[in-house]
């Protein structure tokens, strides 16, 4: 069988879901042929670009547009329709990938990609069978489109959306999970770990994702949380962001915090730092969200812009597995929120009753049983 996994630079999301899937599958099947492609750098650089910045411009830039757009197009609507025609005008581009690696099943992790594959087999231009994946908590009107075999949720309860607003029949839902890599699942000994980290097991530790925030905003936020929790350790992750790897380096030595404050660049292991953390302070991706829900890790939400981030962090305030942080008062929110065991063991609770086992390995079954159906 061959496999081809489409995905996309819009966020790191759609691309960690992909990585994982290609890893998941050549483990449980070195005989399967499995490939990832970014559908948007296939098409072309220009098209990448454009589709890749714009939504980076106007999620970080003009968030408040982003939003409105957002809401707009999950109805039927004149700019709905619009947004669907542009997205299909490069389907033919996405052919000559298709043709190359003459795959029996495609494996979708963005929307807009689905779109195109629906338009190419409406036109008879393929024959190939599809598998959307929906990568956030929430769905969207633009992933709905015909003849694709399945739509894999990130929760169970988001079938009652498609099956009621969008139509979509329930035999094609698959309420899976966002794949992750096992590591996020696996038993874990939290002492070895803090050892290897040099940190202490026995203190409150606060994970920051920092690269998700503007650097003025996260130094300002570490600097009000650093000066309230003495008695507390943190492990703060840029990503790679080198000037807030920076100015954060520079504001720990001002504050005399460099033994209980690991900061740290792009890193390959951020499982480990969850394993060991009590509270993770980050914007909901859908990724971060579904691995923070694997390692049974409340969230603490510093900010999620209007879209499918902020639909991420209602879900997730709903289900009581996470708070939303106040901009002035969230240092003394998390504060508050560690002096409470019971409030975090409740949270964790829920995170592991939100928590959908194997979701990498039951995608790839359901490809398989989709090809064995011909």
């Amino acid at each position: 069988m061959k496999i081809l996994i489409f995905t996309a630079s819009t966020g790191g999301g759609h691309k960690r879901a992909a990585a994982a899937l290609e890893a998941k599958i050549k483990s449980l099947s070195p005989e399967t042929e499995v490939s990832v492609v970014d559908a948007m750098k296939a098409i072309g650089k220009v098209y990448d670009k454009t589709v890749c910045g714009g939504y980076h411009f106007m999620a970080t830039k003009i968030p408040k547009v982003y939003g409105k757009c957002y809401k707009i197009t999950d109805r039927k609507n004149l700019m709905y329709k619009a947004v669907m025609r542009s997205n299909t005008m490069m389907s033919n581009k996405l052919l000559e990938t298709i043709n190359e690696y003459s795959p029996d099943i495609v494996i979708i992790c963005h929307p807009f990609v689905t779109t195109m594959i629906s338009k190419l087999r409406r036109q008879g231009k393929i024959d190939v069978k599809a598998i959307s994946i929906i990568t956030d908590y929430d769905a969207h009107r633009t992933y709905i489109v015909p003849k694709i075999e399945a739509y894999v949720l990130a929760e169970p309860q988001m079938a009652k959306k498609l099956i009621d607003e969008y139509g979509v029949d329930e035999s094609i839902i698959y309420p899976l999970g966002i794949p992750i890599f096992d590591s996020f699942t696996e038993p874990f000994d939290k002492e070895e770990i803090c050892r290897r980290e040099g940190l202490d097991p026995n203190v409150p530790t606060v994970l920051l994702m920092a690269g998700s925030f503007g650097v003025t905003s996260v130094l300002e936020f570490y600097k009000r949380l650093a000066k309230k929790g003495k008695n507390m350790q943190f492990i703060v992750i840029t990503g790679r962001n080198i000037k807030l790897f920076g100015h954060l380096e520079k504001l720990i030595d001002e504050m005399g915090m460099q033994d209980n404050t690991k900061l740290l660049y792009f890193v390959k292991n951020v499982q480990d730092y969850m394993h060991i953390s009590d509270l993770i302070v980050t914007k909901p991706g859908g990724l971060t969200v579904t691995e923070s829900i694997a390692c049974t890790l409340p969230m603490a939400i510093y900010s999620a812009f209007p879209g499918q981030e902020r639909d991420n962090a209602d879900f997730l305030i709903k289900q009581n597995a996470a708070v939303m942080l106040d901009k002035k008062n969230g240092a003394d929110q998390i504060i508050e929120l560690l002096n409470s065991p019971e409030k975090l063991d409740e949270m964790k609770k829920k995170c592991s009753e939100l928590s959908i086992a194997d979701s990498a390995e039951n995608i790839f079954r359901l490809a398989q049983k989709l090809c064995a159906e011909d």
